[in-house]
């Protein structure tokens, strides 16, 4: 069982890892019920003809941002 510390320093690097990733111009879509893993979104040329979206998913975002933004 994890203590409270080691689960404030889990959640404490997964929000500097979703502001990085927001900052970097991606979205966090949310997560995923039947996998449990977590769904980013980068979306060029939004609202017009050339629109193009990719999505990718992660066990976490520390290891979406390790290796989207590497």
């Amino acid at each position: 069982m994890k203590t409270l510390e080691e689960i404030r320093n889990e959640c404490r690097n997964e929000n500097h890892a979703a502001r990085r990733l927001l900052s970097a111009g991606f979205r966090l879509e949310g997560w995923d019920m039947n996998t449990g893993r977590r769904i980013v979104a980068r979306i060029t040329n939004e609202n017009t003809n050339d629109e193009q979206r990719a999505f990718y998913e992660f066990p976490d975002y520390q290891t979406a941002a390790a290796e989207l933004l590497a």
